[in-house]
């Protein structure tokens, strides 16, 4: 006799004690936010019975600690415990410490500036449930900002299985299976001061057998300031050193390299990813980077495209093997000729032809 779906979903949570979901919230200097945050978890239409939340703080020296403190008693939670190490200059060491900590079946990264909708948790938790998913991911809404949701074809080889629009979403707040994130060979690089999500999750979509998509429910409202930055006090992306700003794609191609070498299936999962990745990186992200440096800094836009072009180089990016489509091919001969106003201008040209 079958279950229920609710049935199948307290059985996800069989041992006595054990949260259905773990959220785990990364903050730093969210004085100003982070009750809407936390209120966005109080509004869950999942039992709050079934939600253990975690806070892991990065060394704020304003009050954000003591106002999700006082959430601990807002609901009947499974469990509520505020964290706080010192300042790192990065979600990564909080999001591992939540990665260690989490008692829940499912785990759920959520930063402190952003928040959910009502019904994100019980949607996550139902598709993540019913598909016996890896990993579920819900519909992102763009506040001051666009939204990194999965590109979905038309034509999809198999219902949850990869294709090129999961890497359009390389954000980490999404629904992840507790036990299977622990099984990954990779973490959270602490030494990263950028775009730590993209390799985590190359890694995730790599070996998840599974994953849902939930695309009819507003989800996860990611945020940024009307000034273009958050009030976090993190390091402005502009600001980063070019070799600092890229070194997340050492990591990015290293993972996919060890899963060429290692043969099989995710060999040749892996040498699509390779090619899907280098195509959204020169096409989306590093446009993206370059017109967030000033214009008018010659300097900065020229470092920049001096290192993505010594990566492309190592990592295979100008190789017959790699497929470039045409925008890609643009902005790598861009970065190669070393002419500011080139760089920009075909960044420009990408990311007006992309919205």
């Amino acid at each position: 006799m079958g279950f229920s779906l609710a049935e199948r979903l307290r059985r996800a949570s069989p041992r006595t004690g054990t949260p259905l979901i773990t959220v785990g919230v990364t903050s730093y200097h969210d004085a100003a936010v982070i009750s809407r945050c936390l209120s966005s978890l109080v509004d869950q239409t999942l039992s709050k019975d079934q939600m253990e939340v975690l806070v892991v703080d990065d060394g704020s020296s304003d009050r954000t600690t003591p106002l999700a403190k006082s959430f601990s008693t807002a609901a009947q939670w499974a469990g509520f415990e505020v964290l706080a190490h010192k300042s790192t200059g990065s979600p990564s060491k909080g999001r591992n410490t939540i990665l260690d900590s989490a008692r829940g079946t499912y785990t759920f990264f959520l930063d402190a500036d952003d928040y959910l909708g009502p019904e994100a948790l019980r949607a996550l938790t139902r598709a993540a449930c019913a598909q016996k998913a890896d990993i579920a991911v819900g519909h992102y809404v763009g506040v001051n900002r666009s939204a990194p949701n999965i590109l979905t074809p038309k034509h999809a080889e198999h219902p949850g299985g990869y294709h090129a629009g999961w890497l359009n979403s390389l954000h980490v707040q999404k629904l992840f299976r507790t036990e299977f994130l622990r099984g990954l060979s990779y973490r959270f690089n602490e030494s990263l001061i950028y775009a730590s999500d993209h390799p985590f999750m190359i890694s995730a979509f790599l070996h998840a057998r599974q994953v849902a998509e939930v695309p009819d429910t507003d989800c996860y409202f990611i945020t940024l300031e009307p000034g273009g930055q958050n009030s976090r006090g993190h390091v402005s992306r502009a600001e980063i050193p070019a070799v600092k700003q890229l070194q997340f794609l050492h990591d990015c191609f290293g993972i996919l390299a060890l899963a060429r070498g290692a043969g099989g299936q995710r060999a040749k999962l892996s040498g699509r990813m390779r090619i899907d990745y280098w195509n959204r990186l020169l096409k989306l992200h590093l446009p993206q980077l370059v017109l967030r440096k000033d214009q008018n800094d010659d300097a900065a836009i020229t470092a920049l495209a001096a290192q993505a072009s010594v990566l492309a180089e190592l990592y295979g990016a100008r190789t017959s093997r790699v497929q470039l489509i045409e925008g890609s091919q643009q902005m790598l001969a861009a970065l190669s000729s070393q002419d500011a106003a080139e760089i920009y201008e075909t960044a420009q040209r990408l990311r007006s032809a992309a919205t």
